[in-house]
This record gives C-alpha cells, structure tokens and sequence, in this order.
C-alpha cells in the first residue's frame, strides 16, 4: 500500500481502538467464565441474562438518542413556509407535530377537500385546522402560496372522551388572525398559531412550550 502510495492507519493508531474492543468482549466473558468455574453454572447463566439486558438496554438508548437528535434536526424557514403549497404547508406542520411527540394524518373533513391533521400525544388528542390570514386574503396577500383555505369550525376527531384532557384544537396559518377570529378561538378553547409564532416553532421551540401546554388541564 504504501509503495503505490497509498497510506492507511498505522497501527499504533488502531491499537487503542483493538484493545478497547478486546476488553469490551473479553473481559465480561471472562468473568462469565470465572462465576460458571467458581460458583456453577446457575451463576454462569445469570450473568450471561444481566449482560445480555446491559447490552439491550445501551442500543435501546442509542436509538432513543439518535431518534430525538432527528426530530430536533426537523427545522423550517420562512422560505420554505413561504413557497410552500397547500399539500406541503400541511407537510411542515405535521412534521413539526411529529417532532414534538404527536401523531399526525391528514383526514378530509368537508365535501370541499378541506383537509385537518388529527392525532395524539402527551396523553391527549389533537386536532389541526389550516386558516388563511388576514394580510393574505387579497389576490396580492404576501404569503397567499403558504396557506389554506379558511375553515369555520376547529376539527375533532371523533366523540370526545369521558376522562382525560380535552382534545388540543390548533388553527394554524402563515399569515395573522383577525380580532374576530381571536375572540372566537378563546371563546371555543382553540389555539392559534399566527405566523410569527409558526417561525419560532419552525426554528426549533416546541409547540408544548410556543402554547403553555404544561399549564394546561
């Protein structure tokens, strides 16, 4: 390798990592050794359940980690949000929903096509309307491309339960809310997300956090 001019790790460079290893596989072994030896093979084989449960319980952990490191990587720009579609506005927020620990389908509510994301997280239900804002609802509104079609009524995903929080109700648009609408949505428990507060739940904050969840019954 070296004489074609190649050059790999020398191996005073892998030995660190070759002895780490070694000591990682043969030392519990040798100790699994040791007790089968000493105390039978009772002990033996309880020691090979304990490592095996260690060994489970890191990757288990690993993938948690990996997995939560994933969502928190799902972040948006107001580009994006900007030139976003009506499919792909819906895209954003259910994948900003799956982030933060939701579960998110989009189901048709009307014979209009209007489309809601429903699910579940945190020990409730949730269910998510998509509204155009008032500074978009003109033919020349800045951020038309990014929103939906209004809806009148927030959605809900069947009879709600006898126990348990209430369903979470979220209007979601890029735009902002008009004084009506805001009234109405405190009125009815429905939570709204204008566009400023979309950017910020875009950019990283979860939506438990963006809507004082945690002080919610």
């Amino acid at each position: 390798m070296i004489l074609r001019g190649e050059y790999g790790p020398r191996w005073w460079e892998i030995a660190p990592a070759f002895v780490a290893l070694l000591l990682a596989v043969g030392l519990p072994m040798a100790v699994v050794g040791w007790l089968w030896m000493r105390l039978g093979w009772w002990a033996g084989l309880l020691a090979v359940g304990a490592l095996a449960y260690g060994v489970r319980a890191v990757v288990l952990r690993r993938r948690e980690v990996a997995a939560r490191n994933r969502r928190r990587a799902v972040r948006f720009t107001r580009t994006e949000i900007d030139v976003a579609d009506d499919r792909g506005f819906r895209r954003i927020v259910g994948r900003l929903l799956v982030r933060d620990g939701w579960t998110a389908r989009g189901v048709v509510v009307n014979d209009g096509g209007v489309v809601h994301l429903v699910g579940d997280g945190h020990g409730r239900r949730m269910g998510c309307a998509f509204e155009r804002g008032v500074e978009a609802a003109g033919e020349d509104g800045p951020r038309a491309a990014a929103t939906l079609r209004p809806v009148s009524a927030a959605p809900d995903d069947g009879p709600e339960e006898p126990r348990g929080p209430a369903p979470l109700l979220l209007i979601v648009s890029a735009g902002s809310f008009g004084r009506d609408r805001v009234v109405w949505a405190a009125r009815n428990d429905v939570r709204l997300v204008d566009g400023g507060q979309l950017l910020r739940w875009a950019s990283g904050e979860n939506l438990r956090v963006l809507l004082d969840l945690d002080i919610d019954g």
